[in-house]
């Protein structure tokens, strides 16, 4: 494994494993949302596509994660540095689109076509981005050993780039995504609330759903900034004190690492709602009414979306949700 001169190897051991164990979790919570997708395919729409899409890279993050800490300097130890950046920032993305589209579709109620040129378009600015940024790196040489895993490495020796990229091509825009994601889901909030308080949605099922999605899209900001805050902390830390780590703190963020908690809390907030219960309920009765696991692997007719919002303000424009 990586060795660092800060930490002892049983030190690091230690914060391997303790990674290791939460990317393994990760992959298993965001597999689950991808199995509902390939399973489902009344689910397959173009907003759960994007989830799945985010869980897509938040595997691949958390597979390159728990490979554990190769050698310094070697070539598995450069191309965790590059899938970890590479996923990481696809996610972030990922979850960019997922509340930026929700708010052009509620608050803007703006009703987008969805082709093929468009799809291509996107997959193309995230997963490009995404690479493009996790090459700039090699370029200076910063890959390296960064602590419990291969990422950035901060050095001294590396004159001060490293930490350069570490800003420039993750932080800065981790925060930026943050900020946005969050103006966005304040504005969808109010319009949903807004809705619900029409008078022709009064005491309906539909004014109970809207306050319900209201208080769920609260989580998708608060589960981003809560992910990513520990980590920059430390990484500012290690910033202004290169050759003063600390371990506890150190040991609290690979414990709450914005990827293995992001991934979980994702597939919680975003690839459990109402429909995707509603489908795995309906599946554990047909098997156990069959008394066999074959509807796993077997598609059958889909049941009603029970959670449909549709709204329409006073001047008739509409949108299903």
């Amino acid at each position: 494994m990586s060795t660092s001169m800060d930490f002892t190897p049983e030190q690091e051991e230690v914060l391997t494993a303790i990674r290791v164990t939460e990317a393994v979790v990760a992959v298993l919570a965001s597999s689950a949302v991808v199995f509902s997708f390939a399973r489902f395919p009344e689910l397959r729409k173009p907003n759960f596509a994007l989830v799945f899409w985010l869980c897509m890279a938040d595997i691949g993050a958390n597979v390159a994660y728990s490979v554990g800490a190769p050698a310094d300097g070697g070539l598995a130890c450069i191309a965790q540095g590059v899938a970890v950046t590479f996923f990481d920032l696809s996610s972030v993305w990922w979850t960019f689109l997922i509340g930026y589209k929700l708010y052009r579709s509620i608050v803007k109620q703006e009703v987008e076509l969805h082709t093929f040129e468009r799809t291509l378009k996107m997959h193309a600015l995230v997963w490009g981005s995404s690479f493009v940024a996790a090459l700039l790196p090699l370029t200076t040489h910063n890959y390296g050993d960064a602590g419990a895993w291969c990422w950035i490495s901060a050095d001294s020796y590396n004159q001060g780039t490293g930490t350069m990229w570490r800003f420039a091509i993750f932080y800065v825009p981790i925060w930026c995504v943050a900020f946005a994601t969050s103006v966005h889901y304040y504005a969808i909030i109010r319009a949903l609330r807004g809705f619900s308080s029409m008078q022709h949605f009064a005491g309906t099922a539909q004014q109970e759903r809207l306050a319900r999605l209201a208080r769920q899209l609260q989580l998708y900001p608060l589960i981003f900034v809560v992910s990513w805050t520990m980590i920059t902390i430390v990484r500012v830390y290690n910033t202004i004190k290169p050759h003063q780590p600390l371990y506890w703190l150190t040991v609290l963020q690979v414990l709450f690492s914005p990827m293995s908690m992001q991934a979980v809390l994702n597939t919680v907030a975003y690839g459990m709602g109402d429909q995707v219960k509603a489908r795995w309920i309906q599946l554990a009765q047909d098997c156990k009414a069959q008394g066999s696991l074959m509807p796993l692997c077997c598609a059958d007719r889909g049941t009603p979306l029970a959670d449909t919002v549709h709204l329409q303000d006073d001047d008739g424009v509409s949108a299903t949700y």
